[in-house]
C-alpha cells in the first residue's frame, strides 16, 4: 500500500467481485515516466484495494491469475474509483468514480456482444457513431484508443480523432495515438526495433532482446485468426532448420484481450519457441512504437533490431530470415 500525504496526491481503486473469492490479482498501468507498473494485489472474499500515483491519465488494467484482464479503468490522481461485478463477466463490469469511467464501461456493457465477436466491424462501427456524436467526451477518446480494432492504418482513425475536442484528449491518453501514428512514417519502419516487456508463458513480464540472435522473427497472432495452423507448419519448418544452432529467435505474441483461450492452447503446444501475451493488443506501450498492423503480422529483424521485414506475409517473413540466416 502505498502511503501519501494529500488525496490528489494519488489515485485509489476499490474493487468487490461476487465470485473473486481470495487470490492475487495483477494490476498492470503506466506511470506519468513511461514506466511499465505491474503489481500484485491480494484479493480477500473479492475485495481488493490499489493505490498508485499518476498526474495524468492512465488506464489500469486488472488482470486475475489465469491472465485474463477482468476490468479496466481510466484515472489520475486524486480519483477514488469502485469496481463491482463478476470476474467471468467482464462486459459487465460496472466501474464509477469519474464520468469518464463510467460511460466508457456504459458503453461496453450496452455493446458486451460486439465486443465478444471475433468480427469487429460492427464495434468499430458503434465506437465511430459514438465519437461522432460525443466530440466533448474523454470517454470518445478512451473508446478510439483502446477498443477500436481498425487500426491497419489511421486514415479512419486520424478523422475520428479530430472530431474530438482537445479538452476530451488529455496529453495521459494521446500520447499512444501519436506514438502510433508517428510510426506508421515509412522512415520509422525503417527504425531499429526496441526492447519490448510482455508476459511470458509462466506469467512473468519478460523482456525480448535480439541481441543474442543473428535473426529474430516476431510473430503476431489473435485467436480470430484462421492462418493460424498454416503459419505454423511454415514456422516450425523454418525453427528446426536452425534450432541447433541457437542463431535463430522466434517469438510469437497472442493479441488478444482474454488471454484464456490462449493459457489453454499452450498446454498442448509442441512448439519449442517462447510464446507471449501483450495486453492491450497493438496499443500495449511496449508494441505501440512497433506499429503492429492486422493480424497476423510479422516482424523479421537483425541481433541489433534492425528491421529486414514487417508485414502479413509468412512467406516474405520467412524469405527474409532465411537470407539473413545465411549472410556469413
Amino acid at each position: 500500500m502505498l502511503a501519501v500525504s494529500c488525496k490528489d496526491e494519488a489515485f485509489t481503486v476499490k474493487g468487490n467481485f461476487s465470485d473473486g473469492g481470495t487470490q492475487n490479482i495483477r494490476a498492470l498501468y503506466v506511470t506519468d515516466y513511461e514506466t511499465l507498473q505491474s503489481e500484485w494485489i491480494t484479493m480477500t472474499n473479492g475485495q481488493f484495494e490499489l493505490t498508485g500515483i499518476n498526474y495524468d491519465w492512465t488506464i489500469v488494467y486488472l488482470i486475475n491469475n489465469k491472465k485474463e484482464i477482468i476490468a479496466r479503468a481510466a484515472l489520475k490522481n486524486g480519483d477514488d474509483i469502485e469496481i463491482s461485478g463478476s470476474m467471468a463477466d467482464p462486459y459487465h463490469v460496472t466501474v464509477t468514480g469519474n464520468d469518464a469511467n463510467e460511460e466508457w464501461n456504459q458503453f461496453m456493457t450496452e455493446n458486451a456482444a460486439l465486443y465478444a465477436s471475433a468480427d469487429r466491424t460492427q464495434l468499430n462501427q458503434a465506437i465511430e457513431k459514438y465519437v461522432q456524436t460525443n466530440p466533448n467526451r474523454i470517454s470518445s477518446t478512451l473508446l478510439l484508443l483502446n477498443d477500436y480494432a481498425n487500426i491497419e492504418t489511421t486514415t479512419n482513425v486520424d478523422t475520428l480523432f479530430k472530431h474530438i475536442s482537445i479538452d476530451a484528449r488529455p496529453s495521459g491518453l494521446v500520447n499512444n495515438y501519436f506514438a502510433l501514428t508517428q510510426q506508421l512514417d515509412t522512415e520509422k519502419s525503417n527504425k531499429n526495433i526496441p526492447t519490448i516487456m510482455l508476459f511470458n508463458s509462466e506469467d512473468t513480464i519478460i523482456t525480448i532482446s535480439t541481441a543474442r540472435y543473428k535473426t529474430t522473427l516476431l510473430y503476431f497472432w489473435d485467436k480470430k485468426d484462421n492462418s493460424k495452423r498454416e503459419v505454423l507448419k511454415e514456422l516450425k519448418k523454418l525453427y528446426a532448420k536452425y534450432e541447433e544452432e541457437g542463431r535463430l529467435q522466434v517469438a510469437d505474441i497472442m493479441m488478444s484481450p482474454d488471454s484464456a483461450q490462449w493459457h489453454k492452447m499452450l498446454t498442448n503446444d509442441s512448439t519449442k519457441w517462447k510464446h507471449y501475451w501483450a495486453p492491450g493488443g497493438p496499443l500495449n506501450r511496449s508494441l505501440v512504437n512497433i506499429n503492429v498492423g492486422n493480424t497476423p503480422f510479422y516482424v523479421v529483424t537483425t541481433s541489433i533490431g534492425k528491421q529486414l521485414y514487417r508485414g502479413s506475409s509468412i512467406a516474405d517473413a520467412v524469405a527474409a530470415t532465411e537470407k539473413n540466416m545465411q549472410i556469413k
